[in-house]
């Protein structure tokens, strides 16, 4: 079979849900101008009078900046500073924790206010809720709202230097594999058994990469064989991605020497059905151990369904990579489609990065088709279940 021409783009990774949630939720905080060797003296006040309050909410925000380094929207806001020594402006807490004329009254009886002095200019200034995910992101934020503290790590997601490493060992042949997933598509829906939706598994493991599964989706296909209109009851597992996954099972116990007439028993219409699929199902090229999908990477044509993405998740594979986003039906993005705010539409699930609820967790990217051949290959309802 002649190799198909490579798709060319680039790779994006996915936020995690975590990540999402963390770009997109601010709070408004307490800020007040005093000279900096008063701000530990407010700050011992204010924080025995709220003792639910836990800096740890704000351990991402810098505690006391000058004017020269606040945001310039700041600037102009605060302009012109106090007239006070060495002022600072000093972030103490969130408001939800206490009203301002309440905490005015508080910072009265500190010193230099507990005079008769002018009253503390108190101050209401919108903040990010949780810590930065990269350093980028802290920088960004440190001119958009206050000045941010990174640690250098993500607390929310896989850490940006890993996501790079995996990315600039990826994207090299991320086409390639995507193009050969698109013929698997083309070719068994030219069978009429399913949508144009390929899989491709490659294993990356070894010094040349190899390709271990390919599949077309199948959905149409009876479980008698024949094929049947999109308005019939198919195979809902028969999916592409139930198929790739069966056959590397299928490959595995080939490979440890069970009986070939085992094999042929699976539900999933993991027997090979057109010469892409043969050509890789053929090759004994696969260990007889590991646990199913361990170590190796997936590439789909389209943002697998919520059914697929478990079924990813379950197999262990350890990256995920696809070409078109399916916004009412996809199971691995957490944000919205062309949107980063909360109203872009999708279901938001983000399944592949969510390990306080899910007991495997791997690295995914859309792929990021570049000019008009994405625009060709649109023609898929958003609706339908990849």
């Amino acid at each position: 079979m002649s190799t198909p021409a490579p798709l060319f783009g680039r790779l994006v990774p996915l936020r995690t849900k975590d990540e999402v949630r963390a770009s997109l939720e601010t709070h408004s905080v307490y800020v007040v101008e005093v000279p900096a060797k008063f701000a530990n003296v407010v700050k011992d006040v204010v924080q025995a009078a709220i003792p639910d309050f836990k800096t740890s909410e704000i351990s991402h925000l810098r505690r006391v900046v000058q004017f020269k380094y606040l945001p310039p929207h700041l600037q102009k806001t605060f302009y012109p500073p106090a007239r006070l020594p060495r002022v600072r402006y000093f972030l103490l807490c969130p408001t939800r924790h206490m009203q301002q004329a309440d905490l005015i009254s508080l910072i009265r009886k500190c010193p230099p206010f507990d005079g008769k002095t002018a009253p503390p200019r108190v101050l209401h200034v919108t903040v990010p809720a949780l810590a930065p995910i990269s350093a980028e992101q802290a920088a960004q934020w440190s001119d958009q709202y206050w000045p941010i503290s990174y640690k250098n790590t993500n607390p929310y997601g896989p850490h940006p230097s890993l996501v790079q490493r995996n990315q600039d060992e990826l994207q090299p042949e991320a086409g390639n594999w995507l193009a050969l997933a698109r013929v698997a598509g083309q070719q068994i829906s030219e069978q009429c058994l399913g949508e144009k939706i390929g899989v491709v598994v490659v294993d990356r493991t070894k010094n040349t990469p190899e390709i271990i599964a390919v599949a077309g989706d199948c959905r149409w296909r009876s479980f008698t064989g024949t094929a049947e209109p999109p308005t019939g009851t198919g195979n809902v597992m028969a999916h592409a991605v139930h198929r790739a996954i069966a056959m590397v099972a299928k490959k595995r116990l080939r490979v440890s020497g069970t009986d070939p007439a085992y094999l042929d028993r699976s539900l999933f219409c993991d027997s090979p059905l057109t010469e892409v699929e043969k050509t890789y199902y053929e090759k004994d090229n696969i260990n007889s151990s590991g646990y199913l999908c361990v170590d190796l990477d997936i590439y789909l044509t389209n943002e697998p369904c919520v059914m697929c993405s478990m079924a990813i998740l379950h197999s262990r594979f350890r990256r995920c990579i696809f070409g078109k986003r399916m916004p009412h039906t996809g199971g691995m993005t957490s944000d919205g489609v062309g949107d980063s705010s909360s109203t872009g539409t999708g279901l938001k699930n983000g399944l592949f990065w969510r390990p306080s609820e899910l007991n495997w967790k791997f690295l995914a990217w859309e792929f990021k088709e570049d000019g008009k051949a994405a625009e060709a290959e649109t023609g898929f309802k958003e609706t339908l279940h990849a």
